[in-house]
């Protein structure tokens, strides 16, 4: 490999890293936001006598959020995985554990 197809090579590593980088920081104010709303969620369910978990809620959740990441060629498991533990802060937070 030549050195200016290395450095060329190395540019587009660093350009793809950035790009990386900027999309989790894009999804860490996602998750900020989603958890603020969930905290708000949670002083309501307190209000109206609702359980934190409702399972109801919580598969159809799933089932849609799936099906999105099948669309876009998502792998499911994954996809899963990330919804449990999701739903697992969600419920600490409504929770009021630090």
């Amino acid at each position: 490999m030549s050195i200016k197809k290395g450095k060329s090579l190395q540019e587009k590593l660093k350009n793809l890293r950035t790009e990386i980088d900027s999309a989790d920081k894009i999804l860490i104010e996602v998750l900020y936001h989603r958890f603020k709303a969930v905290k708000k969620v949670g002083k309501l369910k307190k209000k109206l006598g609702l359980p934190l978990v409702q399972k109801e809620r919580w598969e159809e959740v799933v089932i849609d959020r799936v099906k999105r990441a099948n669309k876009i060629k998502l792998n499911e498991l994954f996809v899963r995985a990330m919804l449990r533990i999701i739903h697992q802060e969600s419920v600490r937070i409504q929770r009021g554990k630090k």
